[in-house]
């Protein structure tokens, strides 16, 4: 039931895309997670764009990765954020959402960087079939990539510990690229990893318990209950 209703929460906008506003963020993250607005503006002849989450407990640390190609300068852009567990310490009075937003770091790849990256996602297996009826809990540790290649959508996931993950080719790049400042944080051993929510609906105090299980073509379920995310705050 907690995941159940921490899902419908998170699920309750369409995402348009990364933000600073972390009240919007959750509201539109399974969106999000899902690329749903890549999907609607995928199509021949604009942009490709790929979106790569990293969850290392969604309530400790997740790293969000979009990266848009640049038709003028070629190349791509990057723009990586990471979202930690909310520091009280940097709480602003005159910003008191500050704290919730992460360090945000952005930087031009050139076409050489560019098409090495997206080498890197092949090798990986990104735009092959998903792995449809996988589970991933919130708690746990897991890669999802999505986005939009020369007109075609593509979705995949990459669970902690597996062939999978181990096989990952991409974060090689997206650490050079990365200019957030924050390190990645240690894996727990294999064996400690987290492969389904805790047991007897227990409720993290740090917040909400869900699971997204992916299906043939992302996500399975709603994503966006409520449509499109109207809040006149939620800056992009």
């Amino acid at each position: 039931m907690v995941g159940t209703l921490a899902g419908l929460l998170l699920a309750g906008c369409a995402s348009t895309g990364p933000t600073d506003n972390p009240v919007a963020r959750k509201l539109t993250w399974i969106s999000y997670l899902n690329g749903d607005d890549l999907r609607a503006a995928c199509g021949k002849g604009g942009s490709d764009h790929y979106r790569l989450v990293f969850n290392a407990d969604y309530n400790k640390h997740v790293r969000t990765y979009d990266v848009v190609g640049d038709a003028s300068k070629g190349g791509a852009i990057v723009e990586a954020r990471v979202l930690e567990a909310t520091d009280l310490t940097r709480m602003d009075l005159n910003d008191p959402l500050a704290a919730g937003r992460g360090p945000v770091g952005r930087v031009q790849l050139t076409p050489r960087q560019f098409a090495l990256f997206v080498l890197r996602l092949y090798e990986s297996g990104a735009f092959d079939p998903a792995p449809s009826g996988m589970r991933l809990p919130s708690n746990g540790v897991y890669w999802l990539v999505n986005g939009c290649r020369g007109g075609n959508w593509f979705f995949n996931a990459y669970p902690y510990p597996s062939d999978r993950f181990q096989d990952i080719r991409f974060i090689e790049p997206l650490r050079e690229a990365d200019q957030t400042g924050v390190a990645f944080p240690t894996l727990p051993k294999p064996e400690d990893a987290p492969r389904t929510l805790p047991t007897g609906g227990r409720v993290d105090s740090a917040g909400p318990l869900f699971e997204v299980q992916v299906g043939p073509r992302g996500l399975v379920g709603p994503t966006s209950l409520f449509g499109a995310w109207l809040f006149a705050g939620a800056q992009r």
